[in-house]
């Protein structure tokens, strides 16, 4: 017999016995009784989501750094169409700036990713031991990044319910993280921006009109990646201290 149920045995007999009220039998006893989600591990998510949060943080600073670097080659690409003189060394330090702004946005944007989505595993995992479920298990936690047209929604949505059923709280149940909603939308507009300043052509031989058009489209990207970053990096830090009060 297990310790909890001997416990119990004693504590029953002590109430038939007339030696303890009614109201400290039952609160013994809930005392005694293994919770439901007793043997249930659950993740405290305070010091990933605080690491999203800088990471984000540190994405929205790199965003700015897209939008100058990009920028300036963007005017001195005008200026050479516009005939004005400029050395060699202005073009090649313009390019310059812009691939270094690049590295440094993948190099942000590549751990960013990675924290996310165990983030997301994780938090889908404490509300499945709560049986709190969320529209997508925890496999689609992790899944739905890399499944096309799903990674436009599943993220989203997996994060979402972790806000959502993070506790039993009714006045924020069925309402919507409304920064991780905006964040997320701009983050792929982000990308797309970036996208199609890539393919737009921003190489002086592809034609000098197609790479200043390239340069602003990307620039634009850096300006929304600063919105996209500040609003994730407040979202996490929000959802994160729920799933703290939670556990």
């Amino acid at each position: 017999m297990s310790k909890w149920m001997e416990e119990l045995r004693k504590l029953d007999k002590l109430r038939e016995d007339s030696l303890i009220s009614k109201e400290e039998y039952e609160e013994q006893k809930a005392l005694l009784i293994p919770s439901e989600h007793s043997n249930v591990t659950t993740y405290n998510l305070l010091g990933l989501g605080k690491a999203v949060s800088i990471l984000s943080g540190i994405s929205a600073a790199v965003g700015l750094f897209v939008l100058i670097a990009f920028s300036y080659r963007a005017s001195i690409l005008t200026d050479i169409k516009d005939g004005k003189y400029l050395s060699w060394n202005d073009v090649e330090n313009a390019d310059n700036f812009v691939s270094a702004s690049l590295i440094f946005e993948f190099l942000i944007a590549l751990p960013l990713l990675v924290l996310l989505i165990i983030w997301a595993w994780r938090a889908t995992s404490n509300i499945e031991a709560l049986n709190r479920k969320g529209r997508w298990t925890s496999g689609w936690a992790i899944g739905g990044w890399f499944t096309p047209v799903m990674m436009f929604f599943v993220p989203y949505q997996v994060v979402s319910d972790a806000w959502k059923n993070a506790s039993g709280e009714g006045d924020v149940e069925n309402q919507r993280n409304s920064f991780w909603l905006v964040g997320f939308i701009l983050w792929w507009v982000s990308f797309a921006f970036a996208f199609i300043g890539n393919f737009t052509g921003y190489e002086i031989e592809d034609g000098i009109d197609d790479a200043i058009v390239g340069d602003v489209l990307y620039a634009i990207s850096g300006g929304i990646s600063i919105i996209s970053g500040i609003l994730i990096a407040i979202a996490f830090n929000q959802m994160s201290k729920r799933h703290a009060r939670s556990n």
